[in-house]
C-alpha cells in the first residue's frame, strides 16, 4: 500500500456408564427389546452399520457439489491457506477464509496491525439470503468497535461489497471491491461514499495466498 493509502485510511478512521452403541439406539427407537440385539444374526448388523455409514459419506460428497452451485462461488477458491498483505509500516494483515459447517456460508478473520501500529481484528460473514437468494455481507471489526452490513454482487473475477458501517454511533456508507488474479493473488480496494464527493478512494490492497513461510507482498 502506497503511504498516500496509508494515509487516507488513517484519514478515514479519524472521521469515523458406559454409552450405547448407534445400533443399540437404533433398536431402542423401534421398540425392540434390549436382548433382541443380542438375536439379531451378525450379517444383518454388519449390514446396518454399513447402511449408516453411507449414508454419512453420501452428505459428506454432498458438500463440495453444494458449494460449487453455491451462490457464493466466487469467493470459493479463496478458502485454503492465509492470505497476506504489508502496509508501507511494516504491519502485516493476514485473512483466512473458511466454510462454515454448514457449508452455505463463508467466515473471514482477519488478524494484524494497522498503518498505525495498532491491533487490528476483523471478522466477516457472508451468506446467501433465503427469501432473495442476494449475497449478504455482515461483521465486525476492532476499529471504534465497527459493525457493518451489506450486500455483494459479482462480476467476471471480481467482487463488490456496498455496506453501512456503524463506529461509535456513527454511519458511513462504503463499498469494498476486489479483483482476483488467478487463484493465489487478489487486489482489494476500499472506497467511501461521500455526500457530494461519491466515491473517495482510501486505500487498497495486495493479497498474496501463503501455505507455510513465504514472501509477504507489500500493499501499493
Amino acid at each position: 500500500m502506497s503511504d498516500q493509502n496509508t494515509d487516507g485510511l488513517a484519514r478515514a478512521q479519524r472521521r469515523s456408564g458406559g454409552e450405547e452403541s448407534i445400533v443399540e439406539r437404533r433398536f431402542a427407537r423401534v421398540g425392540a427389546p434390549r436382548n433382541a440385539l443380542m438375536r439379531v444374526p451378525a450379517c444383518m448388523l454388519a449390514l446396518a452399520v454399513l447402511a449408516m455409514t453411507a449414508g454419512c459419506v453420501s452428505v459428506g460428497r454432498d458438500g463440495p457439489a453444494m458449494r460449487e452451485s453455491s451462490p457464493l462461488r466466487g469467493f470459493a477458491h479463496l478458502v485454503s491457506g492465509e492470505w497476506t498483505t504489508m502496509h508501507s509500516s511494516g504491519q502485516v494483515l493476514r485473512e483466512t477464509w473458511r466454510w462454515e459447517p454448514d457449508g452455505r456460508s463463508l467466515r473471514v478473520l482477519g488478524l494484524g496491525g494497522d498503518s498505525d501500529g495498532a491491533p487490528w481484528r476483523e471478522e466477516q460473514v457472508f451468506f446467501a439470503d433465503d427469501e432473495s437468494g442476494a449475497v449478504r455481507i455482515e461483521g465486525s471489526n476492532s476499529y471504534r468497535s465497527g459493525t457493518f452490513k451489506g450486500t455483494v454482487t459479482f462480476g467476471d473475477g471480481t467482487a463488490e461489497a456496498q455496506f453501512v458501517i456503524i463506529q461509535e454511533g456513527v454511519a458511513r456508507s462504503l463499498v469494498r471491491r476486489w479483483r482476483f488474479e488467478g487463484e493465489g493473488r487478489f487486489e482489494t480496494e476500499l472506497l467511501e461514499l461521500i455526500v457530494g464527493e461519491g466515491l473517495v478512494p482510501l486505500a487498497s490492497w495486495t493479497y498474496t495466498r501463503t501455505h507455510g513461510a513465504a514472501a509477504i507482498t507489500p500493499s501499493r
